[in-house]
């Protein structure tokens, strides 16, 4: 298995190499109990190659702006509740008019979509109410009267040509990817929506707290984790004050 393992790790990725090898350990655990003198090899006993976390996109308040300004519909609109609320995409594309509250400027995050179906949300913690921004507000009015919305009967904010939810992957390659290549931005998925929220947040200093609230998170760590790197302007302001005390005669 080893070998196996060195000789299909070029030219691929690690988590294609591990996927390649779980399969392979679940037909030689069927070869098991069928009776076939099988060793059992678990993946710690493997040299597997290195997994290496690349990066994540995150949109800066620029080039979210840009994007809602120049799709077109639903994308646009789109853009600007994943920008302004920081949900994920699936979350959004769930969003049923019930959620709506604008008497109470709320968004009722209750479900998400995967692969085009209608589900529950990623956890428990998922679940909760945002608060609804007026410039969405107005945005969320306006769609609401507009050509762009369609009547469906799950009642969907946004429903595709079937009348059905749209699919994530689809309006990322087909609308998404394109529009960021014509306004010379580099590539990236909806989820950099999400992470330009969350370093937006902290940089204009909100708290660790509030923004696990915003997204979510089941625990502040999590989002402790994923934006430790992320500098606030608090604290940019207090070592430039005492920058300028220790260098003003």
């Amino acid at each position: 298995m080893q070998t196996f393992v060195t000789a299909i790790s070029p030219k691929r990725s690690p988590k294609t190499v591990e996927n390649v090898v779980l399969t392979l350990s679940s037909i030689l655990g069927c070869a098991r109990k069928w009776g076939y003198a099988v060793p059992e090899v678990s993946l710690s006993d493997l040299a597997l190659p290195e997994k290496i976390k690349t990066k994540a996109r995150c949109f800066a308040p620029g080039e979210m702006r840009a994007i809602v300004q120049k799709a077109d519909e639903p994308l646009s609109t789109i853009s600007l509740i994943l920008s302004t609320t920081g949900m994920r995409i699936g979350e959004v594309l769930a969003l049923r008019r019930e959620d709506l509250d604008f008497q109470r400027k709320l968004i009722h995050v209750r479900n998400s979509v995967y692969a085009g179906q209608l589900g529950t949300t990623k956890s428990k913690a998922s679940m909760a109410s945002l608060p609804m921004p007026s410039a969405l507000e107005v945005r969320l009015r306006k769609f609401l009267t507009s050509k762009n919305y369609r009547k469906n009967e799950l009642n969907l904010l946004f429903a595709n040509r079937k009348l059905r939810p749209y699919s994530a992957n689809k309006l990322r390659e087909k609308q998404l990817r394109p529009l960021l290549k014509t306004l010379g931005l580099p590539l990236g998925g909806f989820h950099g929506f999400r992470h330009g929220v969350a370093t937006s947040l902290i940089d204009s200093g909100a708290s660790i707290s509030t923004v696990g609230a915003q997204l979510r998170h089941s625990d502040p760590r999590i989002t402790l984790e994923l934006y430790a790197h992320v500098v606030p302007q608090s604290q940019r302001d207090a070592v430039h004050g005492l920058a300028q005390l220790l260098t003003t005669a």
